[in-house]
């Protein structure tokens, strides 16, 4: 009963935000055009009208879920990190990569392989800029975004030079090989099952945070740093181990949509799921449980505009309008909260 308690409480100001942006939404629709019972249908409900809609609603989900996650290991433990769009790029093309490179060796062996690539890459990603602020304190806002900037000026290269596909229109690379494609969810075959994946790390994560001394010891480091170091807790590790796990789930997004959604490297394949997945995690007040359920939330949000643009005369940028206002409310829901 506890349990439920706590997930109600991570996501009740979610959803009290959402509710009251939704409103005011449907107040501007109805103002755009004469069918927003029809928009906002098609906005929140298309989705689930076919399995095919389901299964692109749970893949776009799938990449701002994990984002969501790291980023809440390096808010918890006091780093504001904006890399998780270059940890997914980073984690998207070393899975490429590797999966091409070693396309003659058998399945059970590769896909594991290119995972652990994308993995590391995040990683990778997520150490530079932790090793920075603790050894030098350079502050890891401006270098998770150097690094952004630069992972997509290298995948750039990469896509259009060394591993480009001469036969597609575009910036992407050759296919995979089908024996590490990752395998259709069960009952819905248009989904990967990488969102099986991220729901498991979600409960994994929340776990790790607030279940474990591990996760005690990240928490209080991130709370007060000289404090947790006065009690003996090595808070610049525990830095360094946040950012690490941090950029390994960006990494892990960006491969899992490689062998499980897109099957090669496509330099286009991300609407902002970096700073989504940001936005996200901050909506869930840093909770993994929340964080899960407000990515499912813009998922629907995202892959409902399109279609609520296809049948009525709202544009899609009106998610974009929302998002902000969404944002806007939860903002000032936890500044009431910090006062009270």
């Amino acid at each position: 009963m506890r349990y439920f308690k706590e997930f109600g409480h991570a996501i009740g100001a979610p959803l009290a935000a959402i509710v009251a942006t939704l409103t005011i939404g449907f107040l501007l629709v109805t103002a755009i055009t004469d069918e927003p019972v029809q928009a906002y249908h098609d906005l929140l409900f298309a989705n689930f009208e076919s399995l095919s809609n389901f299964g692109l609603f749970l893949n776009r989900a799938t990449p701002l879920t994990l984002i969501a996650l790291g980023v809440i290991f390096s808010f918890r433990a006091g780093v504001f990190n904006v890399g998780g769009e270059g940890q997914l790029y980073a984690g998207a093309i070393a899975a490429a990569v590797v999966a091409i490179i070693g396309s003659s060796l058998p399945g059970i062996i590769l896909l594991p392989v290119s995972i652990l690539a994308g993995i590391v890459a995040g990683a990778f990603l997520g150490w530079i800029p932790a090793i920075l602020k603790v050894r030098l304190a350079v502050d890891e806002v401006v270098t998770t975004l150097m690094l952004n900037i630069i992972m997509l000026l290298l995948t750039s290269y990469l896509a259009n030079n060394v591993i480009r596909d001469a036969n597609a229109y575009g910036a992407v690379s050759k296919v995979i090989p089908k024996s590490v494609w990752l395998s259709a969810m069960p009952g819905v075959p248009g989904a990967s099952i990488s969102f099986l994946v991220a729901v498991m790390l979600a409960f994994a994560t929340w776990i790790l945070l607030f279940r474990t001394p591990w996760g005690a010891r990240l928490r209080s480091s991130g709370v007060n740093l000289r404090f947790a170091e006065a009690i003996g807790v090595a808070a610049d590790r525990y830095i360094i181990s946040a950012m690490v796990i941090t950029g390994s789930f960006g990494g892990l997004a960006g491969a899992l949509y490689v062998l499980g959604i897109g099957h090669r490297f496509d330099q286009n394949f991300s609407p902002a799921y970096g700073l989504v997945g940001l936005t996200c995690a901050l909506l869930a007040r840093v909770h993994p449980l929340g964080a899960l359920a407000t990515s499912l939330f813009y998922a629907m949000m995202l892959n409902g505009a399109a279609y609520m643009q296809i049948s009525t005369e709202v544009p899609r940028s009106l998610v974009n309008l929302l998002t902000g206002l969404l944002v806007l409310l939860m903002t000032a829901r936890l500044r009431r909260a910090n006062r009270l």
